[in-house]
């Protein structure tokens, strides 16, 4: 377990140990400026917090015993905060801390499960309560654009953008272009993104506030909106990118075999119809449902496929994912699943000679393009928010607009 008791001020730096220097805070006014000190707020008294890294053998009492708090604590922490957050799936290498009060006692221990969210638990006399938070950034809005001549993480890394930021990239046209299959040389793209810090260190990328990605010469747009407290993005029209089909099952990997209807099979030796994508990727490479549906089947295939996974989506469309090297977890036939969802986990079984993804699309009974398939739209902007969002619109296309071609390819507001 690794627990640390740091005593934080506002005065002058502390030293803990040999090592350990917290960050400078400006000094009280001098004795000699006495009306100035006079005009001051009092300055609080130190605060004590103790934190504590999340390692493997650790419990949740465990950690909050390291932390000075009781067993009997524990159990009402757990209890008060379970409509919350479920403190028994805290994760290794997060941190937890203790802020005790001015008078040294137990205050507000705090967890942050992700990097937007933060669960703090307060203590006011013989009670704890609990509610989550949002972390505050501070944010800088960085623009980026690029001429691909390999691949967009390429392409990204050359304009400066972080892995992260690519990511996030792609993610945003995910249900527009197929990042694995479709991306070709010549094609551009340009994106105004969040750049996080907090407390002067950096923080990772924030969201995309408007990107746009010509692919073959069709240019794809994406606009940022909240809507009803969550963020959406739509094309210029006020349509959803957001549709019912992933344009593909697998992120950042690579085509091996095409939609065909004659294709030599290395396996059967044969000349037989490859009605289907092959994605290739290592062993182990998450698989995602590509729409909400339920699982009519999860098992072995003998016919070939191997550890296959089929999807009924709706009256239309099924979707099949074959050469699994197992399920995700609670996939089974009956179970309802969600657009994104890991179904499964890339490997090689069944008819197959190395490691990848055999993805069908199934529409009325019959195997079609993945492709080439027209997907039904996402839904619409309402009316009634139609004004806000065509202003939020008109004023990203400015951070675009302020692009300028550099080496890099970068800009910053």
């Amino acid at each position: 377990m690794r627990a640390h008791w740091v005593i934080v001020g506002i005065a002058v730096p502390i030293v803990v140990g040999a090592a350990f220097l917290l960050p400078k805070y400006h000094n009280a006014p001098s004795a000699g400026i006495a009306s100035e000190v006079t005009a001051s707020e009092p300055v609080p008294p130190p605060l004590e917090v103790r934190t504590h890294e999340i390692v493997a053998d650790d419990t949740f009492t465990s950690v909050l015993e390291s932390l000075g708090i009781s067993y009997a604590d524990a159990l009402e922490i757990l209890e008060v905060s379970k409509d919350v957050y479920n403190f028994t799936n805290v994760r290794i290498g997060k941190t937890m801390s203790l802020e005790l009060t001015s008078e040294g006692q137990l205050g507000t221990l705090r967890y942050e499960p992700n990097s937007s969210t933060m669960i703090s638990v307060v203590k006011a006399g013989d009670t704890w309560t609990a509610h989550e938070e949002e972390i505050k950034y501070d944010i800088e809005v960085v623009r980026a654009s690029g001429t691909i001549e390999s691949s967009l993480y390429l392409a990204g890394l050359v304009a400066g953008m972080s892995e992260g930021a690519i990511i996030i990239l792609a993610d945003t046209f995910a249900w527009s272009v197929d990042f694995a299959t479709q991306v070709r040389g010549g094609d551009t793209f340009e994106v105004a993104y969040e750049k996080r810090s907090r407390n002067g260190k950096d923080a990772g990328t924030g969201r995309v506030l408007t990107a746009s990605f010509t692919n073959a010469g069709d240019r794809h747009e994406a606009y940022l909106f909240e809507m009803d407290g969550k963020d959406g993005y739509y094309d210029e029209n006020g349509t959803s990118l957001v549709r019912q089909f992933l344009k593909a099952p697998l992120s950042y990997s690579r085509i091996t075999s095409g939609y065909t209807t004659a294709r030599f099979h290395p396996v059967l030796a044969k000349t037989t119809p490859h009605r289907a994508i092959d994605y290739a990727a290592a062993t182990g490479t998450p698989v995602m449902a590509t729409a909400d549906g339920i699982i009519s089947s999860a098992g072995w295939n003998s016919g070939g496929y191997g550890n296959l996974v089929t999807i009924r989506h709706n009256s239309t469309f099924d979707t099949n994912y074959a050469h699994l090297s197992k399920f995700g977890k609670g996939i089974k036939r009956g179970v309802a699943v969600v657009q994104g969802q890991v179904i499964g986990y890339v490997g090689s079984t069944g008819f197959s000679t190395g490691p990848h993804l055999h993805y069908e699309i199934i529409k009325d009974g019959t195997k079609v393009n993945p492709l080439q398939i027209q997907l039904p739209a996402g839904d619409p902007i309402p009316d009634d928010q139609r004004a806000g969002f065509e202003a939020s619109r008109d004023e990203q296309k400015k951070l675009l607009s302020k692009i300028t071609t550099s080496q890099s390819g970068r800009g910053n507001l």
